[in-house]
């Protein structure tokens, strides 16, 4: 059974365009994005004063940071400096709406925010097609919250195998 499952998925990828580039042997190890991003829970009541009314736990609110991004070069290696900041527009309120509105959120996160300052971030990033991204140095993973109070440094292999360092300095602008 497990076998077929293999072999189905292998099947399923196969419905590419026709015309696209090979990329199996690619030297490209670029990074060329740096987004931020932060989360936190909240309780929302959905049709409150209603028959139907549901209480939401553990909703997620993302907020999403403005930023202005300089690259750099460093000894050799490139720099994404990034200068986080944030305003009610930054706040993301996802499914039905509820009782809490996107100002609440926002008054919220800011009580967050100024005990969490950069340590609790989410970092996401693009590189090209087909490369690996790696934490260094005990840089933190991307895509999960971590702690970028301090510069961190990222590899990005290609497919060939090459590699290329990137450093992520984030800077507070709030």
């Amino acid at each position: 059974m497990l076998s077929s499952l293999i072999g189905y998925m292998a099947i399923s990828s196969g419905c590419l365009k026709k015309g696209l580039d090979d990329l199996q042997n690619s030297a490209a190890k670029e990074m060329t994005t740096v987004d931020y991003t932060y989360r936190f829970l909240y309780t929302d009541t959905i049709q409150k004063g209603t028959p139907k009314e549901e209480i939401e736990k553990d909703r997620v609110c993302e907020v999403l940071f403005k930023k202005q991004t300089t690259k750099l070069t460093e000894n050799g290696v490139d720099v994404f400096q990034t200068t986080i900041s944030y305003d009610v527009n930054s706040v993301l309120k996802a499914g039905p709406t509820g009782s809490v509105t996107k100002n609440q959120l926002y008054a919220q996160f800011q009580k967050l925010i100024q005990v969490d300052q950069l340590s609790k971030l989410w970092v996401y990033t693009t590189v090209s097609d087909v490369s690996i991204v790696t934490p260094l140095n005990g840089a933190p993973k991307l895509g999960s919250p971590g702690n970028f109070s301090k510069d961190a440094m990222y590899e990005v292999k290609a497919a060939n195998g090459s590699t290329k360092n990137y450093i992520l300095r984030t800077i507070k602008g709030f």
